[in-house]
């Protein structure tokens, strides 16, 4: 069984009996931080915790425990959150939105930054995050199962702060729902293709080359998709440097302290397979600044849909499912 070593931090945890609060696990503990609609990605600025959703609201969850409050709302589906200097950066379908955070998180200067975001149908769920660069990092999903994206479709971007210079970073993505930086490289989650069968493609992890193209929708993984399988891709494919299995979502994706460098992945689930799998969190390990391997790190916490790690350490993951954000600490 993986436990929590005090000296050498979450070295990963046991499977966890129950998403109910307080359950015990060894030396560590689960606790249902708070109860939040529909909680999607997470940023934890200061002492805060923010909480996009699926719904119309983004929410905000101290971290030392109290009732989520609802700072701000009449979006459509605030997937994504991230803040830098003092603001908090919201991704919705159609725009970002930009915010000043004042005393226990409330939000004031509400402002669009961009408002130009392309329509990506079913897969209209934005992330976002501030990169090394301070730079804002947003992903564009494509709009179909296996299509042709048009546009800014399939990419992720970046842009400054204010909006402007917005720049193409990739392309050939179907639907990343997760990015984070390791070592100056940043690593992004992408969902296979679905209605192909259960065991093919795969989902993906990816290192970010600028301007790289990633294959879809002529490859998931390294498998020719439907439809796709004698045309030409318009530049050589970057291949995934891991794959997960078919068909789990993988989504967020956070680089831990504690873990030395290792990654945890929320796998949010399968719909589109006859025996379902994901509904986890797992731990992708790195050697050499490769991913080598991933296992089952949490189990139990409904739909995944983003981890993040506190000040303190504290691992927190939210479920969309349950409506939950759990925190798992000493």
């Amino acid at each position: 069984m993986d436990v929590f070593s005090p000296k050498a931090g979450f070295l990963a945890l046991a499977s966890v009996a129950a998403v109910a609060s307080s359950v015990a696990l060894g030396p560590a503990h689960a606790e249902l931080l708070a109860r939040v609609p529909a909680a999607r990605e997470m940023a934890v600025c200061g002492d805060i915790l923010f909480v996009g959703t699926k719904g119309s609201s983004v929410y905000a969850v101290p971290l030392a425990g109290g009732r989520a409050r609802r700072v701000a709302s009449g979006f459509s589906a605030p997937n994504g959150v991230a803040c830098s200097r003092g603001r908090l950066f919201v991704a919705s379908r159609d725009r970002i939105t930009a915010f000043d955070i004042g005393p226990q998180g409330a939000l004031s200067g509400r402002r669009d930054i961009r408002r130009d975001l392309p329509s990506s149908g079913a897969h209209s769920l934005r992330y976002i995050a501030v990169g090394p660069d301070s730079r804002l990092y947003v992903s564009l999903g494509s709009p179909c199962n296996i299509c042709q994206p048009r546009g800014l479709q399939g990419t992720i971007v970046r842009m400054n702060q204010d909006g402007s210079d917005l720049r193409r970073v990739a392309s050939g993505v179907r639907n990343s729902v997760g990015f984070a930086w390791r070592g100056g490289t940043m690593f992004f989650t992408d969902n296979g293709a679905d209605r192909m069968g259960d065991d093919i493609p795969p989902d993906e992890l990816n290192a970010l080359r600028p301007g790289g193209f990633y294959g879809f929708p002529y490859f998931g993984g390294q498998i020719r998709l439907k439809g796709f399988e004698d045309a030409t891709p318009p530049a050589r494919q970057i291949p995934p440097v891991f794959n997960f299995q078919a068909h789990v979502a993988a989504l967020g994706i956070h680089f831990f302290r504690s873990l030395g460098g290792d990654a945890l992945v929320a796998e949010h689930g399968s719909w589109d397979r006859s025996v379902p799998v994901g509904y986890q969190v797992v731990r992708v390990r790195f050697q050499g600044g490769r991913p080598v391997s991933a296992t089952t790190f949490l189990r139990n916490v409904g739909r995944p849909v983003d981890v993040k790690e506190a000040p303190d350490g504290s691992i927190l993951v939210s479920d969309d499912a349950g409506g939950a954000i759990h925190v798992f600490r000493r």
